[in-house]
């Protein structure tokens, strides 16, 4: 059964008032697809931006490491080196 067959069966047993709420009901159907999709897609960019986020705060808490270590190694050398052994 094809929509304008829909509508004429609707419209014999319901007049005008039957034809709007089918009209309305599809619309609605519509529309909640469509949030549906809108929402997904939502999700997915936020997932992808929390994941970039994620990352990026992993590498620069990798960095802030390797620096303390570089420079508590560059310390120690120039403690042996000037012959300066205390703390």
């Amino acid at each position: 059964m094809g929509n304008l067959s829909l509508l004429e069966y609707v419209g014999g047993l319901g007049g005008i008032a039957g034809v709007l709420a089918i009209l309305i009901f599809f619309a609605y159907r519509y529309l909640v697809g469509q949030m549906r999709e809108d929402r997904r897609f939502m999700e997915d960019r936020l997932t992808g931006i929390i994941k970039d986020y994620n990352d990026v705060c992993r590498a620069h808490q990798d960095a802030v490491i390797k620096n303390a270590q570089v420079m508590t190694e560059l310390i120690t050398w120039l403690k042996m080196r000037n012959g300066s052994h205390r703390d």
